[in-house]
């Protein structure tokens, strides 16, 4: 909602924003920083601190108010491998060295400028383009800002935007490169070619020196991956869910407290068609009561069976009150006299109606039983995590613990990083992609922290065995690599040919008698750009076609590998330059930013040298509970 509020605003925060937001990823809690006490800044920007708490509660509300946005999660883990903590450590400290040249530059705003800005704000508007404090104090609310808390950051972002605007105000790139860009953008390019297949028996067959030497050269074609065996112990509210006790009591007072979400208000499928007027909907009215089906009207009046359905909906889901007291007072296939709405005058008409419904305590005996054992659980999950932190400390084997916890002990067979095991066939492992990853970046004996899952679980594990990667003996791969390097000499083959090809079409000979030759049709394609592909023709050959000038001749190996292209370039389509067209200006605006955006990091860079920056790393993996990046 913030984006929105700012919409229009060039000031580079916004730009960062929306940078961080494209990342889309979900938030949960940072490390509890309050077990901590800091006596140091995390980071100093010249005489400005930021403090570790600072950090974490900044960063902490930003990630919740973009997991709300998005309903999306990500594990700690993580965000901190995508390095998405330190990204927005890097902002704040970028926000603090705009700071500090504002305040060097002496620059300002008054509260009256601050107002005037937001009563300016579209955002705060009611439907008649007015400011409206009541909406004002809405937005605030759901974004979970106070008055205060908005003007400060509106102050900020006009300030840091001030310092960065000196650097890139109205910048606009030159249109001679604006032209370049659009024509090279935008050549086109047709051409004549066919395609040179060697036969697979023009590969001669292959010596053991060849094989050996082809196995030793492209090793890693034929290297088995690394394997890990993994002990893995989960414990998940849905884990621990089943094992739950539900008495009868909990049961009926667990129905009184969700009663309300096992209810199903009254349904009605209803139709709707809009009149300009109350006299041409009894028109329609007295039709209808003569025999006119109520669809056709409809139809006479323009809409589709989708324009004219409400679909299936409770009371409370039409919009327009008067329109769902008539519609919901209506028989089933009933016609409405006309209803005067809130915009328009319609005609109803229910086709079907679903009658309203409370189930049961009995009726949803198993499934209030599941839901009250899976609340239950997430309370348990921590007395689980503590019961089983407590034995890890007392050095107790997975095993012993699994069976203290009464939750399975997974132990994977061997297992690869990308969860295949010698089969290649997927290995089952609790929590895969979290698991599998830290696996591989420990080892044995060693003892590694619980990872967190979305659901609010836990999960540990701990490497048992290492087969490290190596390569495959030739004699037991040795039909993979006779395959692979027959392949390799059928391309070395076409484009040997393809070249000798050209070499001829170059001093002379023409492309129909070379296409004779090789027994191949001449085809042509038409319209070819520099960027784009085509089924036929992918980027190789596009790349190769475009490095030529008009009647040239060039060749491009086929995308399957098994022959070559060899093409001449027809028609050069150089398409006219007009400036004021709308390509032209979208090639312009994308210079522009793209200008803009370096000056301004490179502009921020000198200030942050300038002033200097300090971060204490060690503070750093404490705040975060990570390895300084």
């Amino acid at each position: 909602m913030l984006d929105k509020m700012r919409e229009g605003a060039k000031g580079w925060m916004a730009k960062v924003l929306l940078g961080l937001l494209v990342l889309s990823f979900g938030a949960w809690g940072v490390p509890d920083i309050m077990s901590f006490r800091f006596n140091s800044p995390l980071a100093t920007v010249g005489d400005q601190d930021i403090s570790g708490p600072e950090f974490a509660q900044a960063y902490d509300r930003w990630l919740r108010s973009y997991q709300q946005q998005t309903g999306q999660t990500i594990t700690p883990e993580q965000a901190r491998v995508l390095g998405l903590d330190r990204a927005y450590l890097n902002e704040m400290i970028r926000s603090a060295a705009l700071d500090g040249e504002a305040k060097k530059l002496k620059l300002a705003i008054s509260d009256a400028q601050i107002v005037d800005m937001v009563k300016a704000n579209p955002a705060f508007h009611n439907s008649q383009g007015v400011f409206d404090p009541a909406r004002f104090a809405d937005v605030l609310r759901q974004n979970g800002l106070t008055e205060a808390g908005f003007v400060a950051s509106e102050r900020d972002r006009f300030l840091r935007s001030s310092v960065t605007d000196t650097a890139t105000w109205n910048f606009s790139p030159p249109g001679t490169l604006k032209e370049v860009v659009y024509r090279h953008r935008n050549e086109q390019r047709d051409a004549r070619y066919f395609v040179l297949r060697p036969a697979e028996q023009d590969v001669p067959a292959p010596t053991e020196t060849d094989l050996k030497t082809y196995w030793e050269k492209n090793s890693t074609q034929f290297t088995a991956p690394e394997y890990r065996v993994i002990a893995v112990i989960k414990a998940e509210p849905q884990d621990l869910a089943p094992t739950i006790q539900i008495s009868d009591a909990e049961l009926t007072a667990g129905y009184e407290k969700y009663k309300l979400d096992y209810y199903k208000p009254e349904l009605r499928t209803i139709l709707q068609i809009p009149f300009p007027s109350i006299d041409e909907a009894k028109k329609a009215k007295d039709r209808i009561a003569s025999g006119t089906d109520f669809m056709a009207i409809a139809k006479e009046r323009g809409l589709t069976d989708a324009d004219a359905s409400l679909g299936e909906v409770s009371k409370d889901k039409i919009f327009d009150t008067i329109i769902a007291d008539a519609a919901f007072g209506l028989t089933q296939d009933q016609v409405s006299d006309p209803v005067q709405g809130k915009l328009s005058v319609v005609l109803l008409k229910v086709t079907k109606i679903s009658p309203e419904k409370q189930s049961t305590q009995d009726e949803v005996k198993t499934e209030l039983t599941q839901r009250l054992q899976l609340e239950r659980a997430r309370n348990e999950v921590q007395t689980t995590y503590d019961a089983i932190e407590d034995a890890r400390a007392q050095q107790k084997s997975f095993e012993d613990i699994a069976k203290e916890v009464k939750l399975p002990l997974n132990v994977t067979p061997q297992v690869d990083i990308r969860g295949q095991g010698k089969d290649g066939k997927d290995v089952d492992v609790p929590f895969k992609e979290g698991v599998l990853k830290q696996a591989f970046e420990s080892d044995t004996g060693i003892e590694n922290d619980a990872l967190t899952t979305p659901s609010g679980g836990f999960v540990w594990y701990e490497v048992r065995e290492v087969t490290p990667s190596a390569v495959k003996p030739l004699d037991t791969v040795k039909t993979e690599v006779e395959t692979a390097w027959r392949a390799q000499k059928l391309r070395e083959i076409a484009l040997e040919k393809a070249k000798q090809l050209v070499e001829r079409a170059r001093n002379g000979v023409t492309l129909d008698v070379l296409a004779g030759e090789a027994k191949a049709e001449i085809k042509t394609v038409q319209g070819l750009k520099r960027n784009e592909t085509t089924n036929e023709f992918g980027s190789d050959a596009v790349s190769a076609l475009f490095a030529v000038p008009e009647n040239g001749f060039a060749y491009a190996p086929e995308g399957d590998g098994k022959g070559a292209k060899i093409m001449q370039s027809q028609a050069v389509l150089i398409p006219t330059y007009d400036p004021n067209s709308e390509e032209a200006k979208t090639i312009g605006k994308a210079l522009a930013d793209g200008a803009s955006n370096n000056l301004a990091t490179a502009y921020i860079g000198d200030i942050q040298n300038e002033l200097g920056v300090k971060v204490d790393e060690t503070m750093w993996r404490q705040v975060t509970g990570a390895n300084a990046n």
